[in-house]
């Protein structure tokens, strides 16, 4: 159902949530497609000026069901840039917090590089862990580990060897497990045109089965933003 344009104001009927996870993720059950629009931030590049991410969370329509808005401290921002820590907050049209995701600090871009590798802890509800994400160290081709809470592999996530393409899109394969035989998925980083060439804002489009597990479709939402922040934030204070 939908109040106003654009704006989908409850989940479709007859979707049950598991038990210990918040209500209002019962939209996300029914969807076969995320997609996940940041918010242009003029502060950022006219100035440089690093500013809490914000996006929009849509279904494949483009109807927005949940908001993500990133809560991490000036200093930090600035000075850390795209490696800062942060956590973001992940609420539904209603303003209720569905889930939190926190990164930790990790140095990138140094000799240690292999040994100060990425990361990311999703929890809902906010303080409940359900599964972490991690980057694995590969010569050539950005590789992700997701995993739940029972600490299993349930995603292997490979992207291209060139993810700094320019006019077009960057897809990165969602695997099954902990091989990379049985493709479940994709996290698509869609070229953004004249607002990226600036440095403005990113979009994505995830894609996975309609039957899939409600806390695997949690987990592949939350990875895309460490795939953001590692690969395609913008860099204009760095």
């Amino acid at each position: 159902m939908q109040g106003q344009p654009g704006l989908v104001q409850c989940p479709p009927p007859n979707v049950v949530v598991p038990m210990g996870l918040p209500a209002g993720l019962a939209y996300l059950a029914s969807l076969d497609e995320i997609k996940v629009h940041q918010i242009l931030e003029l502060a950022e590049v006219l100035i440089g000026w690093e500013r809490n991410n914000k996006y929009d969370i849509c279904n494949g329509a483009d109807q927005k069901f949940m908001f993500a808005k990133e809560d991490t401290d000036c200093c930090t921002r600035q000075f850390c840039g795209v490696m800062r820590p942060f956590v973001m907050n992940v609420t539904d049209n209603n303003q209720q917090t569905l889930m939190t995701l926190h990164r930790p600090f990790r140095c990138q871009g140094s000799i240690f590089w292999c040994c100060c590798l990425q990361e990311m802890e999703i929890q809902s509800p906010p303080g409940v862990i359900q599964g972490k994400v991690k980057e694995i160290w590969t010569c050539c081709v950005p590789k992700y580990k997701v995993y739940d809470a029972q600490n299993h592999c349930v995603f292997t996530i490979v992207g291209d060897c060139c993810y700094c393409k320019c006019c077009t899109d960057v897809l990165f394969k969602v695997f099954e497990g902990d091989s990379e035989n049985m493709e479940e998925g994709q996290i698509i980083k869609h070229w953004g045109g004249c607002r990226e060439l600036f440095g403005g804002a990113n979009d994505f489009s995830i894609k996975f089965p309609a039957n899939m597990d409600l806390m695997k479709k949690v987990l592949l939402f939350g990875a895309t933003f460490l795939i953001d922040f590692n690969y395609f934030e913008y860099r204009g204070n760095q």
